[in-house]
């Protein structure tokens, strides 16, 4: 609801003369370790939040006028205004600061079942679908037709949407929730061959190289070290492409 609407201004002088309430503490959401991950993987991962809990503690304090102490509300449910045409429920929100002041914002909808905290809910949740709307649109093609034919249209955004639902579910499924928020560009950044890696080792030292790059420097060499380096590729070949044996064949 912005407060340039009439509405506002009728929402706001009601709320004066009802009851608020507190909004209650919404605990951070528990992200479950998958089963599938290695131990070594589970201890790394708590080392680094155990990292960022202790940098999170040494940064200097909020000022008082951004350091959030509660949030109220007062719920309306089914009152008309002079620009709606239809009951409106309305959720008043107050949010208040370590210096005094509050900031005041309010959420409207049609729907009167007297669920306050379920309008709040479905509203938090408005920047994950904005920033999924934007990524449609502008990476996936959706905006981007040049038919005028209205069943073309139609069907190139189902199929677009189809294959998008079917992309996320698989990230979702078998690999990692994290790629599932990035855009084309990113997810491929993620996954391209550049991010495996060749490492050399020659005394107390070492180098990573790209698959790629690795591939190209043994291309490069000539004499004796060739014939060294497509020793080493096949047997880096024959130990990685070689099926695992049946340890228990039939």
């Amino acid at each position: 609801m912005k407060k340039n609407m009439d509405i506002w201004t009728d929402a706001w002088a009601l709320a004066q003369r009802q009851s608020w309430q507190a909004v209650p503490a919404t605990p951070a959401p528990v992200i479950p370790i998958p089963a599938s991950r290695p131990e070594s993987l589970r201890r790394r991962e708590a080392r680094r939040q155990q990292t960022l809990a202790q940098r999170k503690q040494a940064l200097p304090p909020l000022p008082a006028d951004e350091r959030h102490t509660h949030s109220d509300y007062c719920w309306i449910g089914g009152f008309r205004s002079w620009t709606a045409t239809v009951p409106i429920a309305v959720v008043c929100l107050r949010d208040h600061y370590a210096d005094g002041h509050h900031q005041d914002w309010a959420l409207m909808s049609t729907s009167l079942a007297a669920e306050p905290m379920r309008l709040l809910g479905l509203y938090r949740k408005r920047p994950a679908i904005e920033e999924r709307h934007r990524q449609l649109k502008c990476f996936y093609d959706l905006s981007d037709f040049r038919s005028r034919r209205l069943n073309a249209i139609a069907a190139q955004v189902v199929m677009v949407l189809l294959t998008y639902t079917l992309r996320q579910w698989q990230l979702w499924k078998f690999l990692d929730e994290a790629l599932a928020h990035l855009t084309p560009e990113g997810l491929a950044l993620q996954l391209k061959l550049m991010q495996q890696w060749i490492v050399i080792y020659l005394g107390s030292a070492y180098t990573q190289l790209p698959v790629v790059s690795f591939t190209r420097e043994a291309m490069q060499l000539e004499g004796a070290a060739r014939q060294k380096a497509l020793h080493k590729l096949q047997l880096l070949e024959s130990s990685l492409l070689t099926p695992v044996p049946n340890p228990r064949p039939m």
